[in-house]
């Protein structure tokens, strides 16, 4: 009961999380998700590593992947469990490990804008995802779509690319971002997730 307790506890601090500052507007529309590809340049990028032992959650600070230190988890969690994550199978009951790169917003042909995600776990998960929104700067961030969840995988690699409808019309350029983060749910049941990161952000006219 209380392991199930404070899974309902961390979906409600999920759906906070990614609902954005107070005061933002309640009819967003909803960001477009497919299939990604993986981020080949990751000097745009943000970075988190988290993972579950069994016992305890971990996770790094949002990192820049711009940073070469920041691809590597074993730099920010316990070297135990990333060495044992990387050796077990993922139906084992071991630990779990993940690591979710978000990319910079860039342009999706003439109008429409997107931002890719690569989360990679290994170790002991059922499955796991990335939900993510996009926002907007106007003398201040806020939200510009609801929160959209992407795939679930079972697999170890789960590359996304969320999209953002433009009007095409004549609008002002504003700095564009997608706001992201990572999940996964342990062989035991146990629901983890990483830090929430704010992608690096572009400049774009779009709404």
């Amino acid at each position: 009961m209380k392991r199930k307790l404070l899974i309902l506890c961390a979906a409600v601090m999920t759906a906070v999380a990614l609902a954005g500052p107070a005061g933002a507007a309640g009819n967003e529309p909803a960001p477009t998700v497919g299939e990604g590809k993986t981020i080949k340049d990751r000097s745009d990028t943000v970075v988190v590593h988290f993972g579950y032992d069994g016992h305890k959650t971990y996770s790094s600070p949002v990192l820049d992947g711009a940073d070469p230190r920041s691809a590597d988890p074993a730099n920010y969690l316990p070297q135990s469990l990333v060495r044992e994550a990387r050796a077990a199978r993922p139906a084992d009951a071991k630990p779990l490990l993940c690591t979710l790169f978000v990319d910079k917003v860039k342009a999706n042909g003439l109008v429409n804008l997107k931002a890719t995600t690569n989360q990679d776990c290994s170790g002991g998960f059922r499955k796991q995802w990335t939900q993510a929104q996009f926002a907007e700067n106007r003398g201040g961030w806020h939200r510009v779509t609801t929160s959209i969840k992407g795939r679930e995988r079972t697999t170890a690699t789960n590359d996304s690319t969320f999209g953002l409808r433009c009007t095409g019309g004549p609008v002002p350029r504003h700095a564009y971002r997608l706001e992201a983060r990572g999940y996964a749910v342990a062989t035991d049941g146990f629901g983890v997730g990483g830090a929430l990161q704010y992608g690096k952000s572009a400049t774009y006219t779009c709404l």
